[in-house]
């Protein structure tokens, strides 16, 4: 959460830089909407199933943190063909602390095996939780002040195409990836469904590896990483025999602490001051923060993460200001 935004403006040799203040406090979620996007093509009978059977790790954290969730799953499949495209399934489509979650979700989750061969799951999530779904086949999942956190699983790349390769095979998504829609747009209309200074939306996947992790009968999730890379989410392999550890990740990442933190503006490198409370922190990729220049992110990757309840400053200095 985003509490403050400061500018100020630092005169050097006669040059005006603007500097930026945000501040952010860390603590846990206390609503969540949890949308799961299931790749249903005729590959992923066994991940369901996985899935399914990590479930009660993932739900753990959210549980133990009293956190008021929603979740959801919609599939892959966004084929003009099928009537139910964007629509979350199952009935009720959404579970809540006061259903038996457990049970029904992973009954939602094996969601079948007659999905389309181009699995479009950005291009799914973002008609689920956009109009006219949102409205109306959806209608009661997105709540205004909840955060938002989009998991998807497939063993194949997303093919979002808007599309342009509606006339093509299933080979197409990979051997002309320049006509699919951009990671970065999709970033944008994420981020938008909660306008700005609204909650976080964090993505994250359970997607191929690269190819030299060895990985039979999947491909590369590429474009699943990048969106959580862009929007701070977690990524897990999908080829793993047993989901439950890094599903445990996933939950905990929706429920506990945050460890990036995403700028107002880009900042100048070199000019970034990471204050925690009253403690500096220093750049450090094992103990303390980086910048990730392309998506404007502090990260803590390494031990050190700021507790909950702290405050975290980060002032900077805007790249081009």
């Amino acid at each position: 959460m985003i509490l403050a935004l400061m500018f100020g403006c630092t005169p050097d040799n006669n040059i005006s830089r603007n500097t930026r203040t945000d501040v952010f406090l860390q603590e846990p979620a206390s609503e969540v909407d949890i949308l799961w996007v299931i790749d249903n093509s005729n590959s992923m009978a066994e991940e369901q199933e996985r899935v399914a059977g990590g479930f009660e790790s993932f739900i753990e954290n959210i549980e133990n943190t009293n956190v008021d969730f929603h979740l959801g799953v919609v599939t892959t499949d966004i084929d003009f063909e099928n009537p139910n495209r964007g629509e979350l399934v199952g009935n009720p489509y959404v579970l809540t602390p006061e259903d038996d979650y457990v049970s029904q979700f992973q009954n939602l989750v094996r969601v079948g095996t007659d999905g389309s061969d181009k699995e479009k799951g950005l291009s799914a999530a973002l008609m689920a939780l956009t109009e006219p779904m949102i409205s109306d086949a959806n209608f009661g999942f997105l709540r205004e002040d909840a955060i938002l956190s989009i998991i998807f699983v497939s063993d194949e790349n997303d093919c979002s195409d808007d599309d342009a390769l509606s006339k093509e095979d299933s080979v197409a998504c990979y051997e002309q990836q320049e006509r699919l829609v951009p990671i970065v747009d999709f970033i944008r209309e994420f981020r938008g469904i909660k306008g700005a200074g609204g909650a976080r939306v964090i993505a994250s996947g359970i997607v191929g590896p690269q190819v030299a992790d060895g990985c039979d009968g999947s491909w590369p999730g590429h474009r699943y990483t990048a969106l959580a890379e862009g929007l701070g989410g977690q990524v897990g392999n999908i080829c793993e025999d047993d989901y439950s550890a890094l599903m445990y990740d996933l939950g905990l990442a929706v429920s506990g602490e945050l460890d990036t933190f995403q700028l107002t503006y880009a900042a100048l490198e070199g000019s970034i001051d990471v204050v925690v409370d009253d403690e500096q922190i220093e750049e450090d990729p094992v103990n303390g923060w980086t910048y990730d220049a392309e998506y404007w992110m502090i990260r803590f990757d390494g031990d050190y993460l700021p507790p909950r309840g702290s405050t975290i400053s980060i002032k900077y200095e805007i790249a081009g200001g």
